[in-house]
C-alpha cells in the first residue's frame, strides 16, 4: 500500500513539475513562433582585472535603455540617472596582403597584426598567390 502511495504520489509531483516547465517557457509568452523574446544581460564584474567592455548596438531610439549600476560606481552618473548616448558608425581602413605560394601566411599576418590590422575572413587566389583582406578601425 505504502509503495502504491509512493509511486502516485511521485507521478503527480512529476506531472506537476513537468507543467510549470511548460508553462515557464518564454517563447509561449510570444505573439507568434519564432518571435525574439525580450533580451536580458547581466554583466558582473568581481574586481578589476574581470572588467568587461560593454558595446550597444542597433537600439531602437523608440525605447529607453535601462541600466543600474549596482555598488559603489567608480565613475558618477547623472542624479536622474540618465546618461546621455549618440549613435556612432565605426569607420575602417582596408589593405590587402599578398602570400605567396609556398610562403608563410602566419609570417605575413602576424606583421600586419603589429599594426593594428586583422583579416576580414575575404581570401582570393590569384595565380600562385593568395591575397588576404585586411581592416582595422580608421
Amino acid at each position: 500500500m505504502n509503495r502504491t502511495f509512493a509511486f502516485v504520489l511521485f507521478a503527480g509531483a512529476l506531472l506537476a513539475g513537468g507543467t510549470a516547465v511548460q508553462r515557464a517557457s518564454a517563447q509561449d509568452a510570444t505573439k507568434y513562433p519564432g518571435q525574439p523574446t525580450r533580451a536580458a544581460v547581466w554583466i558582473q564584474n568581481r574586481g578589476d582585472v574581470e572588467a568587461v567592455p560593454v558595446s550597444i548596438e542597433n537600439v531602437s531610439t523608440e525605447s529607453a535603455l535601462r541600466v543600474e549600476v549596482a555598488g559603489i560606481p567608480r565613475v558618477t552618473l547623472d542624479p536622474a540617472g540618465v546618461v546621455q548616448v549618440r549613435a556612432s558608425r565605426q569607420a575602417w581602413a582596408y589593405r590587402t596582403v599578398s602570400v605567396g605560394a609556398g610562403q608563410d601566411p602566419t609570417a605575413v599576418l602576424n606583421s600586419a597584426g603589429a599594426d593594428g590590422w586583422e583579416t576580414t575572413g575575404v581570401a582570393i587566389s590569384t595565380g600562385g598567390a593568395t591575397v588576404i583582406l585586411l581592416k582595422r578601425p580608421n
